[in-house]
């Protein structure tokens, strides 16, 4: 008769424990260095856009710091034209050099870290994009390669945007 008396606290304190356990928040496990996947490029006229990507950091340091005036961009766009190969090639501003001077587009990303013991990170993007891609004759269809580097110099995947159509 005594073993019965026990089974029923022991069956609850043993589902209290498995839900509590269940309902406990798990920590993300991401690598350290970012990783990127692009979503849409939205066109507002000729003139803007917004670009969004989704990320994740397993150390969480996305982002420049309030004030940092000498972190480099840390959100690149590289700027791609469909040639008429039907390839998309990079855009050489200037012609004359060996090298190759591509066109990017760079844009800073604010600290986003966040406060406590768990710094892994996963979220959305929205870059606006405030000056139209530039105008070549000839440049009918571009897309962007986009990179995202954290504050620890971690370079993410690249990705690109669909086709973009231009006047």
């Amino acid at each position: 008769m005594e073993f019965k008396n026990h089974i029923v606290p022991f069956f609850i304190f043993s589902l209290i424990v498995t839900l509590g356990l269940n309902s406990c928040v798990r920590e993300k496990n991401f690598p350290p260095q970012p990783s990127i996947e692009f979503i849409d490029y939205v066109k507002y006229g000729i003139d803007s856009a917004d670009c969004i990507i989704s990320f994740k950091d397993g150390d969480g340091d996305i982002g420049i710091y309030k004030g940092d005036t000498i972190s480099p961009d840390n959100l690149t766009f590289k700027y791609l034209y469909k040639g008429i190969d039907g390839e998309f090639h990079p855009f050489d501003l200037i012609d004359t050099t060996a090298a190759m001077d591509t066109l990017f587009y760079g844009y800073r990303v604010p600290n986003i870290t966040p406060n406590g013991q768990y710094k892994a990170l996963d979220g959305e993007i929205k870059a606006k994009l405030r000056v139209a891609p530039i105008y070549v004759p000839g440049h009918t269809l571009v897309k962007f390669e986009i990179t995202l580097y954290d504050r620890a110099g971690h370079r993410s995947n690249t990705v690109s945007t669909n086709e973009i159509s231009l006047p």
